[in-house]
């Protein structure tokens, strides 16, 4: 019954011929004032009560995971979903870092912000525990019951979803939550991937549910598909919609006596229930770490966050960090170095953004060199520094002079020579500004200075990043693995630079006879297969070399979204193009393949 039928049926008589005064003041007490205090009690359903934003239990088990954590909870900081319908539930214990003070810290600052936080660290189970990340199977076993403990706390509650987030798992895009709750599936995560194709999810199980690799989700992986797919396991960061009577019975912890293997349990009760798990990908959600391996410490996980942040930056993108939890600035460094340098164009200032951030994220102190920007230049300009192209320069693959965008990369880097020798720097390391890092990066340079030091080795320049050009031998330099003999290459993304080779380069006097900077090396340490280029320049005796493997490359190649260059992609003199090689073909250095 409405509450307009109520009020007829209650007040019908007394309604029909209220009459006198003494009638009405019956009428007010009978009809309108019990109606009034029915309205305060039940209100009418509006629209928005109709449709009530659903509750959700964010539920993070920690272990060991001070330098994972403010990146997950500064991921659920930035997320749109309404904050008093978030339930936070964090459970911690046996602790080999600063997990718990972070978390103490991180729920006092936001306790009023969610609709509850629940923070409790237990008594550590295992107080003898060595292993600071690898869970065995009793391990696995608690964490599991633990997120059992998360299931009952949000049915007890009478909450609609919970939502495991582990301290791998990095949420960047603020509508996660909201995309998952709306997608009205019964369980479902968001595609979290990482670096070497990993990825929380398994594509296929085998019939003892087994992980089992196989290439039927490629496409999911390299959103080549884009939508929502059932998959065998998801994990990392994972809804269930706990409302339905299909999910009440799922737990996570085995009740065998021998704990089984890693999802067993779940896999076995959706299997029951006769339920999918769905991976959407339909936006970049963020990012997940593998598994460390046993034996790993503090320091291994610090890399994998550190590799994790570079890759990202590559794309354009950022792991948030907790605006509660302020990152403590280490003293930056320069990798034994005398002083390192960034080549910057003013009209980069993306570029300069991602670099600085990069270096911010090694650990790195780097000045940043404005570069000569060959939109400035002219013909003028340049013969009156003193600038002329090499007679009978061409490109060898557009055949045509060098590029005002060629000039001024040039000119950028003769201007760190120069500045090398004036301020007496015995060692130097350059980079440009379109280029990525290799993983472990700062171990990976630690290790060439062990071989420069053990080896005693003579070198003037030594390439990190760099384009194989031809098919020749490289050796190893003898009793070491981390440094070749280096052949002709192009591109000078980044290389290390002595006193004694920039005194050299110098002295070879490139301004009056000018070839772009990537030829000007390799004919300055004798292994240019131009002839006529290398008589231009009688003393070439720069001792060069290359780590191998490479620990910079570029950020785009040829064809990628987002590939930009300011030296193939400039504009060509007009004095020298009358007087050059007719422009043939349409090749150019980078789209050369890198054989390396």
């Amino acid at each position: 019954m409405g509450w307009q039928q109520i009020a007829h049926s209650n007040c019908e008589f007394s309604c029909a011929q209220p009459g006198r005064s003494r009638e009405m003041e019956q009428f007010y007490l009978k009809c309108l004032f019990p109606f009034i205090l029915f309205l305060i009690a039940f209100p009418p359903l509006t629209p928005a009560a109709q449709t009530a934003t659903p509750t959700v239990l964010v539920a993070i088990i920690a272990r060991n995971a001070e330098i994972t954590l403010p990146f997950v909870l500064g991921g659920l900081e930035q997320q749109d979903y309404p904050a008093d319908k978030l339930h936070i539930w964090i459970r911690t214990d046996c602790n080999a870092d600063n997990t718990t003070s972070l978390l103490l810290k991180w729920t006092s600052m936001v306790r009023k912000t969610y609709a509850k936080v629940d923070f409790y660290e237990s008594e550590c189970w295992r107080p003898n525990e060595k292993n600071l990340f690898h869970a065995d199977d009793e391990r696995r076993q608690h964490v599991q019951s633990r997120r059992d403990d998360a299931l009952d706390y949000g049915r007890t509650a009478g909450l609609d979803f919970v939502l495991f987030l582990d301290s791998n798992a990095f949420l960047v895009e603020p509508s996660t939550i909201t995309d998952l709750v709306a997608s009205k599936r019964l369980i479902i995560a968001p595609f979290l991937p990482s670096l070497n194709k990993y990825g929380n999810f398994w594509c296929n199980v085998t019939e003892q549910n087994r992980y089992i690799w196989s290439q039927d989700c490629s496409h999911v992986f390299e959103f080549e598909s884009i939508g929502l797919f059932d998959v065998a396991l998801v994990h990392s960061a994972v809804l269930i919609d706990i409302k339905f009577p299909e999910t009440a019975r799922i737990r996570f912890a085995s009740d065998l006596t021998v704990p089984s293997r890693r999802h067993q349990k779940l896999l076995l009760e959706t299997s029951r229930a006769g339920l999918k798990m769905t991976l959407t990908n339909v936006k970049q959600y963020g990012y997940c770490l593998p598994s460390l391996p046993a034996g790993s410490v503090f320091q291994n996980q610090a890399d994998a966050v550190r590799n994790l942040q570079l890759e990202i930056l590559v794309g354009g993108g950022e792991l948030p960090r907790s605006r509660h939890i302020p990152l403590e600035h280490e003293d930056l460094d320069t990798l034994d170095f005398d002083h390192i340098y960034l080549i910057n164009l003013d009209r980069r200032p993306e570029r300069r953004v991602r670099l600085e951030k990069s270096f911010s994220v090694l650990g790195l102190e780097v000045e940043r060199i404005q570069a000569v920007d060959g939109r400035n230049l002219d013909l003028d300009f340049l013969k009156g520094m003193g600038v002329k192209m090499l007679d009978g320069y061409s490109d060898p693959y557009r055949h045509r002079p060098m590029t005002m965008g060629e000039y001024g990369c040039f000119l950028s880097h003769y201007a760190i020579w120069r500045d090398v020798v004036d301020k007496g720097y015995e060692k130097v390391l350059i980079f440009e500004d379109d280029i990525r890092f290799e993983h472990f990066f700062r171990q990976r340079m630690a290790t060439i200075w062990r071989d420069i030091a053990r080896l005693n080795l003579d070198w003037d320049l030594i390439y990190l990043g760099r384009k194989r050009l031809v098919d020749e031998s490289e050796p190893f330099v003898r009793k070491s693995r981390a440094l070749v003999h280096v052949g002709y290459s192009y591109w000078t993304l980044s290389y290390m630079l002595s006193n004694a080779g920039a005194q050299k380069l110098l002295k070879g006097e490139p301004l009056m006879k000018m070839i772009p900077v990537d030829e000007y090396l390799p004919v300055m340490f004798n292994r240019h297969p131009n002839d006529t280029w290398n008589a231009a320049f009688p003393e070439r005796d720069v001792v060069a070399f290359s780590v191998y493997p490479l620990l910079v490359y570029p950020s785009h190649y040829t064809g990628d979204v987002g590939y930009i260059s300011d030296t193939e992609q400039s504009e060509v003199p007009l004095m020298d193009a009358e007087s050059s090689i007719a422009p043939g073909g349409d090749r150019s250095k980078d789209s050369v393949h890198d054989e390396l």
